[in-house]
């Protein structure tokens, strides 16, 4: 199963912004690159900061033959992986995460205790109580006592592959993985062979987790948001589904008891029809009463927008998406009140993807891909070879207004689509691909040397 990316990637590079209120460092930080090689179609989708480092992970249809990150063999058709890196950006562990049939990224999460909580796409039925990852990496050498071992869940040797049938996506994949890389509990859900399900978040808080996600009805192509909630052990309550033939959830935060789940939207939300050919929705729900407190529906006439990251920064929803003209797009950012009023809002031209880092002190990363003319129309140009990443910091002041700031370019070779952002309390990782496996990570920090060089 092969994945066709529809991010635009002609002639783009990686550029993040920095919404910034006063942040405090203990110590200066030392910028950091590093380049790691996963197969041609594999993606990284997500990053996290940990208390030792990052947590990568993503989708992978390739084997391991050429991977620096992972060395196992696959499990099925395509896996999901992740890896945890350690403060100089290098893998510790790694695992692929799956079944013997197509397994697909959704989304992780960090809970209180440092586990990790993986959701995605699968098509198999099976669910058994052995781990289904995979510790890498491989031993050097294959002898007794060292043998590789593939755990796997359905049973199937590996030297004797399961050929199925094609199946929907219709089973939501949990999976819970410790600190040290060790498993905890998974299970699946059906959703029925009628749906595929497409998880894109999962939060968590001191009771377990909230998972949301779209629904496509595969007959009728009806899309639907939904949001379910399971404890620590993976017991699961029914799904909550948003929207009736026409929504989509592409990001999930939570914070003090609040959901907010946003995406894209046709159908009439509190009895007003769309405002453009598609809006961007946002949702927060009440978790104890399940009560939707807040409707924000954002559109404009001929145009196309969606939201695709969001967190909440002091209570309050910030979100980040795009506008669709059709010959031209716009990322925006919108930070919404506790009450839903509009506290600010920024535009630039650019291209999904688009990511939101939350920062310490009220500051938010923002990232998102740029071509050449759109890069100069922020930064001054530079003399990297090919194309550039380029960071900008923005201040905020008390109303909220964003004002720009100091930029930092890195030089950069071929283009580059951005993959995932994180931040943690000493500056930002970005990870970008080159289109050929290679996944490039550059650590950003606050203060200290930021000359990044590849």
């Amino acid at each position: 199963m092969k994945r066709t990316r529809t991010v635009r990637l002609a002639a783009s590079a990686a550029f993040f912004v920095l919404l910034s209120s006063a942040l405090t460092h203990a110590e200066a930080a030392t910028s950091l690159s590093k380049t790691l090689t996963i197969g041609v179609d594999d993606d990284a989708a997500i990053a996290l900061s940990t208390k030792s480092g990052w947590i990568l992970a993503g989708t992978t249809f390739e084997s391991s033959e050429s991977s620096t990150v992972f060395a196992d063999r696959a499990l099925g058709g395509s896996d999901i992986w992740i890896s945890s890196l350690d403060a100089t950006l290098a893998p510790a562990w790694s695992h692929r995460v799956g079944t013997v049939q197509n397994d697909i990224f959704g989304g992780a999460a960090l809970d209180q205790s440092g586990n990790i909580w993986l959701v995605g796409s699968s098509q198999s039925e099976s669910v058994t109580a052995t781990p289904i990852v995979i510790t890498t990496p491989a031993p050097t050498s294959v002898g007794a006592g060292n043998t590789p071992i593939t755990v796997n869940p359905d049973g199937v040797s590996l030297s004797s592959p399961l050929v199925a049938a094609p199946r929907p996506l219709s089973q939501l994949f949990i999976q819970g993985v410790r600190s040290d890389g060790s498993a905890l509990p998974k299970t699946t859900i059906s959703f029925g062979a009628k749906y595929a399900v497409l998880p894109t978040g999962v939060v968590s808080d001191s009771t377990g987790l909230w998972i949301a996600g779209t629904i496509l009805t595969l007959e009728s192509k009806a899309i639907r948001g939904f949001y379910l909630n399971c404890d620590f052990v993976l017991q699961c309550k029914a799904p909550i589904y948003l929207g009736k033939s026409g929504t989509s959830i592409r990001t999930t935060a939570l914070s003090a008891g609040n959901l907010l789940v946003a995406g894209s939207t046709t159908d009439v939300w509190k009895g007003k029809p769309a405002i453009g050919k598609v809006d961007a929705l946002a949702l927060v729900i009440n978790v104890k009463s399940g009560t939707i407190t807040q409707t924000q529906r954002s559109g404009n006439s001929g145009t196309q927008r969606s939201w695709e990251s969001g967190a909440f920064v002091n209570g309050e929803a910030v979100l980040a998406g795009t506008v669709d003209y059709g010959k031209k797009m716009e990322i925006v950012t919108t930070t919404f009140s506790k009450t839903g009023a509009v506290v600010s809002t920024r535009r630039w031209l650019g291209s999904p993807p688009v990511a939101l880092a939350p920062r310490t002190g009220g500051a938010i990363a923002l990232a998102f891909s740029v071509s050449p003319s759109e890069l100069k129309a922020i930064s001054p140009p530079t003399k990297g070879v090919g194309l550039d990443a380029l960071s900008v910091s923005l201040s905020a002041s008390k109303s909220g207004s964003r004002t720009l700031g100091l930029t930092h370019v890195s030089p950069r070779v071929g283009d580059q689509s951005l993959l995932a952002l994180a931040a943690n309390s000493t500056g930002l990782l970005m990870v970008s691909g080159s289109g050929s496996g290679l996944l490039l990570l550059d650590f950003y920090p606050d203060s200290g040397s930021r000359a990044v060089k590849r």
